[in-house]
Parts: structure tokens; C-alpha cells; sequence
């Protein structure tokens, strides 16, 4: 069986060549035009993301941004003497960061498998938009939020899916998916 042929739209992503800081720069600059001063929209609603930033970061750069690059991880702080979440890069991650927009952009083509799931928070049940290019194993999701000036959506995280229990995970999502 051969593999699907790339869509037209998909740039090519950003290799990782083993400088984190040049990474990140180039990583941050290609967020700024798609997420930042892009005007990104989704089903008409504009996109926009977590604009916090964490006083001790040394880049200055947005949550929103970091969630696209980082990821969870379990990690042993000798001083606590526990296991702890921290986010930490993640490379496959954030190389594939220039695929976001254009999967939002292209939502309607074949490729994007699109759907509604009611996510458990610590808010509660909250509906998202899961938009999957499935055979490169990459997701973007989103949340659509109510504001004073209209409702928008919340860019969450997007990941390469690198593990069979994430596919399988995100597999079973859409099939429980909001109709």
C-alpha cells in the first residue's frame, strides 16, 4: 500500500539542527505571521491563542506559542523527591509548528478529518474541534469561546500523534464525537 500523496498546501516542516535557541526564534517568528499578526479565522471566527506569558520565561513568548512546542512530561525533582509534570521541548512537535494554520486554512479537503468532541476539564465538559491530518499524524484543536465582541476560537495545542495509544485515543474521540 502506498502513502497518500502530500496535500499542495502542507509546507514542509522545520528540521531540528541542534541549535534550541535558532530553533525556537525560527519556530516563534513563523507563530507570529500565522498566529500573532496572521489574522487567522476559522468557520469565520477569528483564531486566537493563550496570551500569557510567564515572567520567568527568557524568550518572552506566549503560552499559546509554547503549546505548540512543548509537551508534558514526567520528571523526577530531586528536591520534592517526587515525579512532577513539566513541560519540556519537544522536537517532532514543534518541527511540524508551520502545519497548524494550513490545516485550519484547508479544514474542508480530504485530508483534514474534522470533528466536535466534549472534552472533561477542570471547568467541566467543553466542546472542541479536533482537525486531524491522519495520515501524517498531526492534530490542531481548538475551542470555541464566547466574547463580548463575538465568539472566537481558542488555539489549545497541536501535536504530532507518536504513539499508537494517542491514535487509538484520538480514533475513539471521533467516534464518540458530538453529531
Amino acid at each position: 500500500m502506498t502513502a497518500p500523496s502530500r496535500p499542495d498546501w502542507l509546507p514542509d516542516h522545520v528540521p531540528f539542527a541542534g541549535d534550541w535557541d535558532a530553533f525556537v526564534r525560527t519556530l516563534y517568528a513563523i507563530f507570529e505571521v500565522d498566529f500573532k499578526h496572521g489574522h487567522p479565522r476559522f468557520r469565520t471566527r477569528p483564531i486566537w491563542h493563550n496570551q500569557w506569558v510567564d515572567r520567568s520565561d527568557p524568550y518572552g513568548f506566549e503560552e499559546g506559542f509554547w503549546h505548540l512546542v512543548t509537551r508534558d512530561q514526567w520528571v523526577f525533582n530531586q528536591a520534592t523527591r517526587r515525579k512532577e509534570k513539566e513541560r519540556l521541548p519537544d522536537l517532532d512537535r514543534a518541527a511540524r509548528l508551520p502545519w497548524a494554520k494550513p490545516i485550519t486554512d484547508n479544514e474542508t479537503t480530504e485530508p483534514v478529518l474534522v470533528w466536535e468532541f466534549e472534552e472533561e476539564t477542570r471547568n467541566g465538559k467543553i466542546p472542541r474541534t479536533y482537525l486531524w491530518l491522519r495520515d501524517w499524524d498531526y492534530v490542531v484543536i481548538l475551542e470555541k469561546q464566547a466574547k463580548s465582541k463575538g465568539d472566537i476560537f481558542l488555539l489549545i495545542t497541536s501535536f504530532l500523534v507518536d504513539a499508537p495509544g494517542k491514535r487509538k485515543d484520538l480514533e475513539s474521540r471521533y467516534d464518540r464525537r458530538l453529531k
